[in-house]
């Protein structure tokens, strides 16, 4: 919510997308947010236009579910969480089914500085790597370092983003095995990608029965005898704590808040004060979910349609609203009120 009522404030009235010159006063962590805020924004935005992702999730929980589904190769762990090697920032698949490798770099300082975090980015892309080359080739879609650049509307351009996909050098890497199956690697990064959605929505019981792992430990996700009714169960705390609301042709269960702007902001011939914001899930999804399961570790195998109707979220924008919409499954949309 504060990204969303703070950066309605930050962005200046150019035609090119800037920050007001007043952005330059603010406090450098608040600037430091910016930059990640809006680098992972203007970044991906960029690659979901390019490769039509069905979904994308963080990089190090795609590399621990890997973990536990048993196909790491290696046996040296999994990578550290900071420094030049860590994991990149997410993982994603595309229609075909073939994973994509993102690293995602921001800055508000100057091209150098850009330049120096995209490189080393050139590591963190390359920080899983997969048995052989010809597994490389047959499941991986892209491996790119994404970065943005934000500039004031003092500046005679706007921001600029720039995609790198260069050779990196090989150091140490966690291997995943060469006999991985596509099936296997959309797994993690579907289920997550759910479990996310239910928990931006505000139900968060039924985002942890999605993800989480029975006991024993060794048991994958969505496989045991107690997993679908913990889901059931989940499904129902959440949805009646929940609010309905129609938009874009839908019935959504999620949660809505009407708040105050941080000051009045004028746009057209407006002045608005107030802003609605709503993130939902689609009550079909939530009757799949109910419906479905089994005993299987994999979730497009337990919830077979839900799978079938994950795309790339859709902008959805007029003068006074915007909204991501994924048709049967997620919004996420705000909405400027003049009183």
């Amino acid at each position: 919510m504060w990204p969303l009522l703070r950066y309605l404030h930050v962005i200046s009235d150019s035609p090119q997308l800037k920050f007001r010159s007043a952005w330059k006063e603010v406090d450098a962590h608040q600037k430091a947010i910016a930059s990640d805020d809006f680098g992972v924004g203007l970044g991906m935005s960029v690659l979901y236009s390019a490769f039509d992702y069905a979904a994308c999730v963080d990089g190090r929980a795609f590399l621990h579910r890997m973990n536990s589904l048993g196909l790491l190769a290696s046996s040296g762990g999994l990578p550290p969480k900071v420094g030049s090697m860590k994991m990149a920032d997410f993982a994603a698949i595309d229609q075909r089914g073939k994973t994509h490798i993102i690293e995602i770099k921001g800055t508000q300082s100057s091209d150098y500085a850009l330049a120096k975090a995209m490189a080393s980015g050139q590591d963190q892309k390359c920080s899983l790597v997969f048995g052989t080359p010809a597994t490389e080739r047959r499941v991986v879609g892209q491996r790119l370092v994404v970065g943005s650049l934000l500039t004031l509307e003092t500046s005679s351009r706007g921001a600029q983003t720039t995609v790198m996909d260069p050779a990196p050098e090989q150091e140490e890497t966690v291997e995943i095995a060469s006999t991985v199956k596509l099936h296997e690697l959309r797994e993690p990064i579907i289920r997550m990608q759910v479990g996310r959605l239910l928990g931006a929505a505000g139900a968060f019981r039924t985002s942890v029965a999605i993800t989480e792992i029975d006991r024993p430990a060794s048991l994958p996700a969505l496989e045991g005898p107690g997993q679908r009714d913990r889901v059931q169960g989940a499904i129902r705390e959440d949805t009646a704590r929940l609010q309905s609301f129609v938009s874009h042709g839908e019935t959504w269960r999620g949660e809505e808040a009407v708040v105050p702007l941080l000051a009045p902001l004028e746009a057209g011939n407006h002045i608005y004060r107030r802003a609605r914001l709503r993130q939902g899930v689609s009550i079909g999804l939530l009757s799949e979910l109910q419906e479905g399961g089994g005993r299987t570790a994999f979730f497009q195998d337990a919830y077979p349609a839900v799978d079938g109707r994950m795309k790339s979220p859709k902008p959805e924008s007029g003068e006074a609203e915007a909204a991501l919409v994924r048709p049967g499954i997620s919004i996420s949309s705000i909405e400027l009120l003049m009183r």
